[in-house]
């Protein structure tokens, strides 16, 4: 392993010979438009606003016919509804969405999100013995159980009956439920098969409330919004319907829950974003589940109690310092541990850590961060006793889902989806897993170039980036998977001022400058690897906005850099 490794190739791909996009297009914007297919006026027009009626028709999902009706029945009959969701954002408020939409039509609901370090992820007979043991005779999963046969066996056995929802990839044999609605499912022709757990939860109970005649809350957008930015899922179609109308909702939210966490968060009302939704709200939800006990964050999205939201706020925010410390801990081990054991070599296609430090709460984190900064699968192990508890992450050419699934003679349980998945296996079959999987990264990627990358949308000098350039660029929004934030390029731009900020100095501020346009640039995490004594860089960068005091300022925040002509 070599720095080489780390160093990332900057992109920029030629501009098409010819375009028809409108006149008073900023030259800025145009690049943006042009390098991802919007190249002429039509086009933009279907992008900013697409022609069909959104949110679909939720009958036209497989399984609804199914589900409805049995939801309506605990309606009338009263009956006890047990949701069961996964720990992360997209599951909790999910299972909020369900538990608000039931609880308004009068259904006693028992939310039940697992421990990730006592359960882990899925459903278990655990969990479904204690739910029914507490009068749930309906169970509906949130973000997972489409893997379940054996759990949904076991409800069925106690007389309980289940309806999943999930978004991941169905095994060969599929849970005897009363319902599955997924659309990974054979032969699902909904029109849009890229909902995540949240989304899901959403069109079912749309379709609860359309069957009762009723109109479902604009409420449940706000939850629908976080759970889908959350999961990374792409921000197109019904997504980016959910997230523009869910990014209104939150930015007047009456939930006394948000309110308490934005101000913890310090973010304006009005300067609620699918960024902000994801660097700053997020991981607070997320710290619940990965160092605590989810219900908490689930208490906090739901509560009507000021007081109450206070207290979980308070207490959310504490555990997402501790996720950050743990997280860069575990990552301090990772890179120990690729160090020693990738010294003096290529690293192989597919990179595997593993450390008693690394705790399952902060596992995916680390797994995530070495996937983005080496541009190839990571596989990051939490070892405790005879078994090794383990998160991936991947890179778009390889599926690593699919891989663990073609292990399963060698796990203890997997899950997952092709981007982000994860297992239990005992501790001395891991030499043959990685083994395995080696193999199969290098079937799937030897022709794959894995040297890190960014992929630039245009080259401007920093006069170009006025407040119309800015408006432009607000009517693309939401960003997000399937519509990157854009990432410009300015080179030779001087450093006119320089400090460290963050607890640990690990983030710069600047103040940048190019002809007379000077600006404010944010690097985070970048502290150890800037060009020191360099006058003058080039930066790639995206653009947002910083909100002090109600008044909005433009900002850079730096994804690369190097010494100008370096």
């Amino acid at each position: 392993m070599n720095a080489h490794d780390t160093v990332k190739r900057w992109d920029l791909f030629d501009l098409p010979a010819s375009h028809s996009l409108p006149d008073g297009v900023p030259g800025a914007v145009a690049q943006v438009l042009l390098r991802r297919g919007l190249d002429t006026a039509e086009k933009l027009r279907l992008f900013l606003n697409p022609p069909q009626k959104l949110p679909y028709d939720p009958q036209r999902m497989m399984g609804m016919d199914r589900a409805v009706p049995r939801l309506y029945q605990a309606v009338t009959k009263g009956e006890k509804v047990g949701i069961f969701g996964d720990f992360d954002v997209d599951g909790v408020t999910g299972t909020a969405i369900l538990g608000e939409g039931l609880g308004e039509l009068g259904v006693p609901v028992l939310p039940y999100l697992p421990s990730r370090a006592d359960e882990g992820h899925g459903l278990s007979n655990t969990a479904v013995r204690s739910m029914v043991a507490q009068g749930v005779s309906l169970i509906i999963t949130v973000d997972t159980g489409v893997t379940a046969a054996a759990e949904v066996a076991e409800a069925r056995r106690l007389g309980t009956d289940v309806v999943i929802t999930d978004h991941h990839v169905p095994q060969t044999i599929l849970p005897e439920a009363v319902a599955i609605i997924d659309p990974n499912l054979p032969g699902v022709t909904y029109p849009f098969r890229q909902l995540c757990g949240a989304g899901l939860a959403f069109k079912l109970m749309q379709g609860l409330y359309e069957f009762c005649g009723q109109p479902w809350s604009p409420a449940l957008l706000e939850l629908a919004a976080l759970g889908t930015i959350a999961d990374l899922v792409p921000l197109e179609d019904e997504n980016r319907y959910l997230v523009q109308q869910g990014l209104i909702e939150l930015g007047q939210t009456q939930r006394p829950g948000l309110n308490a966490l934005y101000r913890r968060a310090r973010v304006e009302n009005n300067a609620i974003d699918a960024e902000t939704v994801s660097f700053q709200i997020s991981p607070r939800l997320n710290s619940a589940g990965r160092m605590g006990s989810a219900h908490d964050s689930y208490a906090l999205l739901t509560t009507k109690s000021t007081e109450e939201a206070e207290t979980l706020a308070d207490l959310l925010e504490g555990l997402n310092r501790s996720r950050r410390d743990a997280s860069q801990q575990a990552y301090a081990t990772a890179q120990e541990h690729m160090e020693q054991k990738y010294a003096g070599g290529p690293l192989p296609p597919i990179l595997f850590v593993a450390g008693e430090s690394i705790a399952p709460g902060v596992a995916g984190l680390v797994a995530g961060r070495l996937s983005d900064v080496y541009h190839r699968p990571a596989v990051a192990l939490s070892l405790d006793g005879d078994y090794a508890v383990a998160s991936g992450r991947s890179i778009p050419q390889f599926d690593i889902a699919s891989a663990f699934e073609a292990c399963e003679d060698l796990l203890v349980k997997f899950g997952g989806h092709s981007q982000a998945a994860g297992f239990t296996i005992h501790r001395d079959k891991l030499p043959r897993l990685e083994e395995a999987l080696i193999l199969a990264a290098e079937r799937s990627l030897g022709l794959v170039d894995l040297r890190p990358r960014l992929t630039l949308d245009a080259e401007v000098q920093m006069g170009e980036l006025t407040e119309e350039t800015f408006g432009w660029l607000s009517k693309m929004e939401p960003f997000g998977k399937g519509n990157p934030k854009p990432l410009f390029l300015s080179r030779g731009v001087e450093v006119l001022e320089s400090r460290h900020i963050g607890y640990d100095s690990q983030h710069l501020k600047l103040v940048v400058g190019q002809g007379e346009k000077e600006m404010t640039a944010l690097a985070f995490n970048q502290a150890d690897t800037w060009p020191n004594g360099a006058s003058h860089l080039d930066l790639v960068y995206t653009l947002s906005a910083d909100w002090w005091q109600g008044v909005k300022t433009m900002v850079l925040k730096v994804e690369d850099v190097r010494p100008a002509g370096g």
